[in-house]
């Protein structure tokens, strides 16, 4: 499906793959988290999305080797394309580490990217697949629920490229989503949401040329991620 950009950032359901940039699905997912049920698109819309708080303080540490865990991974996972918005992405949660893992716009459409449709979507930004590259985080053990994702188009427009990520999120959850503003983690964040099941809520964050996207099971994990970050 397209959500078809994109990527499996640690979900069993590409439907709950992230948004506008990376492989369609097929790949090989990481057991961090159960996807979205089929059904999950008609509950009703989360009351309390738009009214979340911060979470409990993040610590943050030096990054912790799991023994055997990036070769339990599939090879996608550990590609390193841009370290520099890799390192955006917090490398522990609570203590509990995370794989960090990025990949250029030109790496992505090698292992299955769709290049006609990400490349249409640089263009309405004025920009080209040389512009842009993705990261993603998450814990493969589950400790730490849900996974983050940065999506990077160097000197894109802010509000455009956010507006149009939300509106990529958008399409793939459904056309009953609702679109709320709220403060998560001490950040201002759009929050996208269809219902309260699992993966029903993505919570997204604008910073420059660079667009965060959280999908989660609750409330609190958003809050854990977005707190780490600038």
């Amino acid at each position: 499906m397209f959500v078809n950009f994109l990527i499996v950032d640690g979900y069993s359901d590409c439907a709950a793959a992230v948004i506008s940039f990376a492989v369609a699905c097929g790949g090989t997912p990481s057991p961090a988290s159960p996807g979205r049920s089929p059904s999950s698109s008609a509950a009703a819309p989360s009351a309390s999305a738009a009214t979340v708080s911060t979470a409990a303080p993040v610590t943050t540490v030096a990054p912790v080797t799991t023994p055997g865990a990036a070769l339990s991974l599939d090879p996608y996972f550990q590609n390193h394309g841009d370290p520099a918005l890799e390192a955006f992405l917090p490398d522990n949660i609570n203590g509990t580490p995370l794989v960090r893992y990025s990949l250029t716009l030109e790496q992505l459409f090698e292992q299955g990217g769709d290049e006609e449709t990400i490349t249409a979507f640089l263009t309405t930004l004025g920009k080209t697949p040389a512009d842009g590259s993705y990261a993603g985080a998450h814990d493969p053990s589950g400790v730490v629920g849900g996974g983050i994702n940065a999506f990077k188009v160097a000197g894109a427009d802010a509000t455009l490229l956010l507006a149009g990520i939300t509106e990529l999120e958008k399409s793939d959850l459904g056309e009953s989503a609702t679109t709320t503003q709220a403060t998560v983690g001490g950040k201002n964040v759009t929050v996208l949401s269809v219902g309260s099941e699992v993966n029903d809520t993505v919570w997204l964050y604008g910073y420059g040329d660079v667009v965060f996207v959280v999908h989660a099971a609750n409330e609190a994990e958003p809050a854990a991620y977005l707190a780490t970050l600038p």
